[in-house]
C-alpha cells in the first residue's frame, strides 16, 4: 500500500470542500517489482497514468494484507451491480483494457471491470465494446488491435 501524504491533491477535485482528513490515507495495493536495500526503497508496478516516480521509499509504503472472508465476512466489500441504460439493458463499468488478441476475423480484448479483482477479468470480442470510451484510451496509450492492423 502507498502513502497518500504527499498526495493530496490528486484526490482533491475542484469545488471538493472535503477536509484533507477524510481523505483515503493509503493507496494500492500495489505489485513490488524491485526493491533497492542500498537506499531502503521500492519500485511499484503502477497505473500508466501514475507511472512518473514508481521508486519509493520504505517509510512511503506498507504491507498489504488482504481480507479472509472465512474470519471476517462483514468486511467483505459488495461488488457493484449493472447500470441499466436508456433501452432496458444492464451494463457493468469497465474499468481499462488489459490486453488484445486476435480471434478469428477480429480481436478480443482483456477487460477489467470497474470494482471487481482480476479473478473477474473477461477477455471480451471487439464487438461487444462499440462506442465503449475505455477501447479509446486503449487506442490512445498505443494499444494494439483492431483499430491499428
Amino acid at each position: 500500500m502507498l502513502s497518500t501524504f504527499h498526495r493530496r491533491r490528486e484526490y482533491r477535485q475542484t469545488g471538493d470542500k472535503r477536509s484533507a482528513k477524510f481523505f483515503p490515507q493509503w493507496d494500492g495495493p500495489y505489485k513490488v517489482t524491485k526493491s533497492h536495500p542500498e537506499s531502503s526503497s521500492y519500485t511499484l508496478d503502477l497505473p500508466a497514468d501514475r507511472n512518473n516516480f514508481p521508486t519509493y521509499y520504505a517509510s512511503e509504503l506498507k504491507l498489504h494484507v488482504p481480507n479472509d472472508a472465512t474470519l471476517f465476512p462483514s468486511r467483505v466489500h459488495s461488488q457493484p451491480g449493472p447500470v441499466l441504460t436508456p433501452n432496458g439493458l444492464q451494463e457493468h463499468k469497465i474499468s481499462h483494457i488489459l490486453d488484445a488478441r486476435p480471434r478469428g476475423r477480429g480481436y478480443q480484448f482483456l477487460i477489467h471491470w470497474k470494482g471487481y479483482g482480476p479473478e473477474d477479468d473477461e477477455w471480451l470480442p471487439a464487438t461487444l465494446l462499440e462506442d465503449c470510451e475505455a477501447l479509446d484510451q486503449w487506442y490512445d496509450a498505443g494499444g494494439h488491435g483492431l483499430g491499428n492492423a
